[in-house]
Formats: C-alpha cells, structure tokens, sequence
C-alpha cells in the first residue's frame, strides 16, 4: 500500500502530496523576467484527453457506457445538431472588468485585468500570451505575507507548482478597490480539484493586498511593480484546515451519483450557527460577495406549472458535449437560489429570480458570453438574463425537502420570519417593495460551465427524509457580522499529520 505524505503547496495554501516521482517536466525554459514565469509542469487542458477517460466499468455497455456511446456517436451530425441549434449569429459579452459595481475603479480593473492574464498564461495551454504588461512582480525581493508556508519569490510561480500535481487549477481575480494611490486590494477565488479518485473540490476565498512602485522597463516604458503583497483567506473562525477539510471528505451523495457530474464547487458558508435553542431548527451564516449569472422570468401561469423549479433556457450560453472524441471537461457549482416576489411592473404577478454562481474557471475569462433569446419562450414572460455582483449577504436557512413554489413553502417562511424576530435578527427589506426577501436554495441542482458559460443543469434525486433543500431570509448586517479574513494559522502554515 502506497503512504501519501502531505506538505504545504507554496502560494495560495493548498496541500500537495510529497511523492518522490517527478512530473513531466518541459524541455524549454524561459528566461525570467518580470512578467514570464519558468514552467517545469505541463500546463492544463480544457478538454478530456485521453489519459482522463473512465476506466472500463462491468456492464457499463448495458447501461449505455462508452462502447456503446462511441457505436452509435456520429460526428458529422453530432457537430451539425450543435451548430444549427445552439451557435447564435452574434454573440453578446460582458467585460467584467468594466463592471464598477465589482472594480470601483479604471486604475484597479487594468491591475486586475493585467494580473488575470499572468496567471490565465501560467496556467492553461490555450490562453494567449499576455501582451507587454503594464504591471509585473518585482525582480528583486517581493514582501510577500501568506497564511501559507512558500518558498517561490512570486504568487505565480507557486501557482505553477500547483500544476505539478493537481490536475486542475483555477485562479480568478473577481473584484477589487483602490485604498490609495499605490495600494489595492484585489478578492479572489482558488478552485482545485483535490488528488483523490473522486477529486473533489475545493474552493478558496481570499483577498490580497498590493503595493506598487513606478519603475521602468528595459524598453524604458513606465512600468507599475508590484513590491508587496498581503495574502488573506476566508475561513471560519479561523478553522482554515476545517474549511479544506469539509470539502475534501467524501460526501455521500456524490458516491451515491457518481458518474453523473464530477464533484461540484459548493456555495462558501462562513461563520455558521445555529442560535435558537427552543422553536425551529434553522441556521444563521454569512455568503461572501459572489458573480451570479441571473435569469428572470415573470409567471404567466399558476404554482402548479412549477415555473421556478428548474432553470430556464434563456439562461444558458453553450452546450456542454459529454460524449465522443470532442467531449468536453466541465465543472458543476450549487446551490442555485431561487426568489419569487410580486413583480412592480405586472400588478398581480410574480416574478421568479434565479441566482447561479459562477465556476471559478469560468471567472477566469474576461469576456462572458451573455446568453440569447430564448424562441419558444412565451413573450408576456418577459425572459431576461444578466451577470450579477453580489455583495457579502447575512442568510438564516431551514432545511426542506420539497421544491420552491411546494404550498408548505409559504408556511415555513412565516415560520422562520417569526422565529428571526423573536430571536433578535433583523431581516432585510426589498428597496422596491419593503417586503422581507426570502429565497430557496436548490442543493439539488448542480448547473455546470465549460470555458464558454452554463451549458446544462443536473438534477439529482434524493429521498424527502434528506430535507435536501433550503428556505430561507436575508438578515440585516450587524457591526459584529463582519468577515475577518485569516493572515495566519495557530501554527503560521497549514499541515495536515
């Protein structure tokens, strides 16, 4: 039996197993400048290669597996099906840089955009190679503080480490402010796909704190260096091994599903409790500040139609192939929020809201796709899609097992209202409509994203006994809610005995 040691992976505070085999390293290497980074890994794909494919699975054949699916896979009208139904004529993008709500300022979103770049070309093939960059790390020594133990003179080139052994690693620079002329702080998100046989995985939110000098470069262009960074990481109270260990565990349901989805990024819940002794069961905890793609659509029918029970298609942007020689990796996310609230502009109607967090590596992008028009969608419907910023969100939560427009819905939220007062919670009120918000979390649905957007949404079953599902409210934000990101452990690094 093999034993697996495990040390801290350098940058952003992963753990990585010591293993005395080398990777495959490159024949070339670069010379390090500002900007490039020396790379002794192969870098990651977007697409299945072949050392990826399922092992052979008696009976698999039966069930529909892959001798089956390649014996009846026709490529030409695989390609042809995909082209006629799902590739628009024109397609609209958001740049997310150019989104203030998320980058408060021109200055902070070029220093985000420049960075995302490095790190797209450190770590996948396909990326371009970024221009001549207006910002890079400093060559001499980097005032680097991390929560985790590093030995690499750049953030970059400890994510190129990570490659060495993690299949997949996703970095994406997702909002930032400017504290001062030369000081930003930029919120990130790191997604990993742990090395185990069902590679869950785990994701990280964390913030950094950069310093920048004027300098030149050897072309004797202004150049903006980066000469200190802080490394922040939300955790729980401090338990930042809690928080990877919770999602390295194998969890049950993805055993009892396995072969339907990989391992999904699951919604971030920090400082969870449970403050009521008597009453109903529910759970308090904060949701930091997310991307949502989010669908709208207004009910033209009744709560029997089930409208909000499933995405609607105008909400997705791609198609995801998941069989034949051009099958395509994805990776899920979920929950997905649903919310219904009388709609201002239809008396007497509701209006259903989905909010459908992002991949990671998705993120990575700085053009999104915004998804097209939706033909058999009924026009008084008034279908809409958009890409949200969410700030941080204070939540109270109780278990259900049932689906969002499910009659019992409307008393348990009454229930859990009344449960938050008594309890001294303030819940939060619509701008528009001065009602509390409600919402429900669909633990069930796992929507999943290619490189290219939301292709498909999964499903799974679970039994009623489970209470799979959420409801919940929004709750005011009080002084002693707030997020205290970790910049170091009990111990200054992150081991595992």
């Amino acid at each position: 039996q093999d034993v697996l040691f495990l040390r801290p992976v350098h940058g952003f505070g992963l753990l990585q197993p010591h293993i005395t085999s080398t990777a495959a390293a490159t024949s070339k290497t670069a010379a390090l400048r500002p900007f490039t980074v020396v790379l002794h890994v192969k870098k990651q794909t977007r697409t299945l290669e072949e050392e990826e494919a399922p092992a052979d699975i008696g009976g698999a054949q039966f069930f529909g597996g892959n001798k089956e699916k390649e014996e009846f896979y026709d490529e030409t009208a695989e390609q042809s099906a995909a082209m006629e139904a799902f590739v628009p004529e024109q397609v609209t993008t958001l740049n997310r840089f150019e989104d203030r709500r998320a980058f408060a300022t021109d200055s902070v979103a070029a220093l985000a955009r420049s960075l995302q770049s490095q790190i797209n070309a450190a770590l996948y093939e396909d990326a371009p190679s970024p221009p001549s960059q207006d910002y890079a790390y400093t060559t001499g020594k980097l005032n680097w503080q991390t929560p985790f133990s590093c030995k690499a003179p750049t953030p970059l080139e400890e994510l190129v480490g990570a490659l060495s052994f993690y299949k997949h690693v996703d970095l994406a620079v997702v909002s930032g402010q400017q504290q001062d002329e030369n000081q930003f702080e930029l919120q990130w998100e790191l997604s990993v796909a742990w090395p185990t046989f069902w590679e869950p995985r785990v994701l990280l939110l964390g913030s950094s704190t950069i310093t920048l000098e004027n300098s030149n470069n050897k072309n004797n262009d202004k150049q903006q260096i980066i000469v200190s960074q802080l490394d922040k990481v939300v955790d729980n109270g401090g338990d930042l091994l809690g928080t990877i260990g919770r999602q390295i565990l194998p969890r049950f349901w993805d055993f009892y599903h396995v072969g339907m989805t990989p391992s999904a990024e699951l919604l971030p819940r920090v400082n969870r409790k449970e403050p009521a002794l008597f009453g109903l069961n529910y759970q308090t905890y904060d949701i930091p500040a997310r991307w949502m793609v989010q669908p709208t659509v207004v009910e033209t029918g009744s709560r029997e139609d089930c409208t909000a029970q499933a995405i609607p298609n105008h909400a997705f942007s791609c198609i995801i192939k998941t069989m034949g020689p051009t099958r395509q990796r994805y990776v899920p996310t979920s929950p997905v929020e649903v919310q219904l609230a009388p709609d201002n502009n239809n008396q007497g109607k509701l209006k259903v809201q989905w909010n459908i967090p992002l991949s990671v590596e998705f993120q990575t992008n700085p053009e999104w796709p915004l998804p097209g028009e939706d033909e058999e969608a009924i026009a008084e419907s008034q279908p809409e899609c958009t890409y949200v910023y969410q700030t941080r969100r204070k939540v109270a939560t109780v278990q259900y097992s049932g689906d969002p427009q499910d009659k019992e819905v409307t008393d348990i939220r009454k229930q859990l209202y009344e449960q938050v007062l008594k309890d001294g919670f303030q819940p939060k009120l619509d701008a528009n409509t001065g009602r509390p918000i409600f919402f429900f979390l669909q633990n069930t649905a796992k929507p999943c994203y290619t490189n290219e957007g939301l292709g498909m949404c999964v499903y799974e079953w679970r039994p009623k006994w489970t209470n799979a599902n959420e409801v919940g409210i929004e709750l005011e934000l009080r002084e002693s809610d707030y997020l205290r990101p970790a910049t170091s452990t009990s111990s200054g690094q992150l081991q595992l005995k």
